[in-house]
């Protein structure tokens, strides 16, 4: 009996140390997001390749800095979509602009496909980009 109670101790033990070593960033949406991409942009008749990096605002909400989206300069925010974990949504003022669309991740997590809309002074362009890894 004392031997079955040595048992049930280390079982324990294990799976203690187990749950502690998991890494929380595999757990978060927003990993797969994160990193340096070269984009192929498309804004009306304007195309435009630029470097833009994407990393953590705020993991509790989901949130993403995309840093110089549309090869505009400024940083703006997106948020991981509650109902599909693979796109981010984008609704944000970055200087004059006003910024609202999404992008889809790919299943290799090596590419973002954009579809967005930029409006300035009440002239509005669709817009579509490719960003790489």
């Amino acid at each position: 009996m004392h031997y079955l109670k040595k048992i049930k101790v280390l079982l324990s033990l294990i799976a203690l140390i187990a749950i502690a070593g998991c890494n929380r960033d595999e757990d978060s949406v927003l990993l797969k997001f994160l990193g340096e991409y070269t984009v192929n942009d498309s804004c009306g008749s304007a195309n435009t390749t630029y470097t833009m990096i994407i990393r953590e605002k705020n993991e509790n909400n989901n949130e993403l800095y995309l840093d110089n989206f549309g090869g505009y300069g400024p940083t703006i925010v997106a948020t991981v979509s509650e109902q599909n974990p693979d796109i981010i949504k984008i609704d944000t003022h970055a200087d004059n602009l006003h910024i609202v669309g999404e992008g889809t991740i790919n299943n290799e997590r090596d590419e973002i496909t954009f579809t967005y809309q930029t409006s300035n002074n009440n002239i509005s362009t669709s817009c579509s980009s490719i960003a790489k890894k």
